[in-house]
């Protein structure tokens, strides 16, 4: 069951997020063993991710294909058990060399003060568009 969102809980997403741009490993430790982790389908490895391997897999496809890969939250807004955050997810393609930036909306929930479920509501097309044009 998730857990009411608090100003801890908020304080533990800025430091997730912090911890990915970083690369640092310890961005791990936030997530729960049985996060349930949703990107869109048309993401390569995307779908309906379980567990904590099945988002390590994913990340590590998007880094082969994104350099400089990472999200720019904007916007932390709690309700109830649910945190909504708002930003701009920024990449290079490796493969043209093209910068994409593309807003996003996230969705958490926490057990035991871990993330539990992350849904990323994000415009893959543009994302995917990036890694086939031609750079400017």
């Amino acid at each position: 069951m998730p857990e009411p969102v608090t100003e801890e809980l908020v304080r533990r997403s800025e430091r997730a997020y912090r911890l990915f741009k970083e690369g640092a490993p310890e961005f791990l430790d936030e997530l729960h063993p049985e996060i349930e982790w949703y990107v869109p389908d048309a993401l390569p490895s995307g779908g309906d991710l379980k567990g904590v391997d099945e988002v390590v897999h994913f990340l590590t496809s998007m880094v082969e294909l994104w350099d400089e890969a990472r999200p720019e939250p904007e916007e932390f807004l709690p309700f109830d058990d649910k945190l909504i955050v708002l930003g701009t997810w920024h990449g290079r393609a490796r493969s043209t060399g093209v910068r994409v930036d593309v807003p996003f909306a996230h969705l958490q929930q926490f057990r035991d003060g871990r993330l539990v479920l992350f849904r990323n509501y994000i415009d893959s097309a543009k994302a995917l568009r990036s890694l086939e044009e031609p750079p400017p």
